[in-house]
């Protein structure tokens, strides 16, 4: 716990800002229509890390103390991590996967003249 009345402050004001995020993320993912869809995937990633930096704030603000949840907020952050790392890399082969492309045809030429170029 620290002794510092500013530091205090922001930390209370940064752990305000933390549930914040946490209820809009958990908003946006339970609005998700679909598991696979990037809104839910980036919410859940994102609630992760708000998770991951709960116990840390709480542990400054002297709410939580710190035998044994010393590296709680580090395995939550690894696991968002790594879960971030497997949606990026997902979202990038799916997006550099080669579509085959609908055959080529003609082009087709206009069939009368403009008429701008009237007289």
């Amino acid at each position: 716990m620290t002794s510092d009345p500013v530091v205090s402050i922001f930390e209370s004001l940064d752990l305000v800002l933390i549930l914040l995020a946490f209820a809009v993320f958990a908003r946006l993912a339970i609005k998700g229509k679909n598991i696979g869809g990037f809104r839910f995937q980036l919410s859940i990633f994102l609630l992760i890390w708000v998770v991951s930096e709960i116990p840390h704030i709480a542990e400054t603000l002297g709410f939580l103390a710190t035998a044994g949840y010393e590296d709680t907020g580090l395995y939550l952050h690894a696991t968002s991590m790594a879960l971030f790392a497997l949606f990026v890399g997902w979202r990038s082969l799916k997006f550099l996967t080669f579509k085959q492309l609908p055959p080529i045809t003609g082009a087709s030429l206009p069939t009368t003249r403009p008429k701008v170029l009237d007289p």
